[in-house]
């Protein structure tokens, strides 16, 4: 220290102009800097994955409970057809295209309501509501019924201008059951 324009960190033999010092705190500073940002950049990257795993956890979630909704929704139809008597009175008696069809009391009426049902269920396949291979494996069969028993048409007109969605339906689920012959494949869903 026999120098006086050498200026020393205490307790050490490390001396240097007050430039040099100056030079060196700078460098140590922007050191200190680039890590500090470093760590901030690495914390804001595992922030942003981090949201974006919430986001898609969401978007899960949504399309999970979307999808639970659509299942209620369309059980509830499937229900529907077996709990009100006057469908289900239809529907008991659709398969053989029964002689009641045409003779019961008050069948026109149910018959009407059964159709009307069936047209329900088309736009809804049509609008995208609900998925069209379900609604062939599960109503389709009636619907082909429906429109092709003698006995069903008795007493109500079961036209195309009338049905035009419930024939288009039929004729869908027709193919449909064509191209699966041995029941629905594996992949059904909601």
């Amino acid at each position: 220290m026999s120098d006086p324009s050498l200026y020393c960190f205490p307790r050490t033999l490390d001396c240097r102009l007050m430039a040099e010092w100056g030079v060196f705190w700078q460098a140590l500073s922007t050191i200190c800097a680039v890590i500090v940002g470093a760590v901030g950049l690495y914390k804001i990257y595992r922030e942003l994955e981090r949201l974006y795993e919430q986001r898609q956890k969401d978007i899960e979630d949504k399309n999970a409970a979307g999808k639970l909704k659509r299942t209620e929704f369309f059980l509830n139809q499937h229900r529907r057809l077996f709990d009100n008597t006057e469908l289900f009175s239809v529907l008991c008696l659709i398969d053989g295209d029964e002689l009641s069809l045409a003779t019961g009391v008050g069948m026109p009426d149910k018959k009407r309501k059964f159709l009307t049902f069936l047209e329900e269920i088309a736009l809804l396949v049509k609008s995208g509501q609900i998925d069209a291979h379900v609604a062939y494996y599960m109503f389709g069969y009636y619907a082909n019924c429906a429109l092709t028993g003698k006995n069903f048409a008795s007493g109500i007109d079961t036209s195309k201008k009338y049905w035009g969605l419930l024939y288009q339906f039929a004729a869908d689920s027709r193919d449909y059951l064509d191209q699966h012959p041995d029941g629905p494949p594996h992949d059904l869903s909601l």
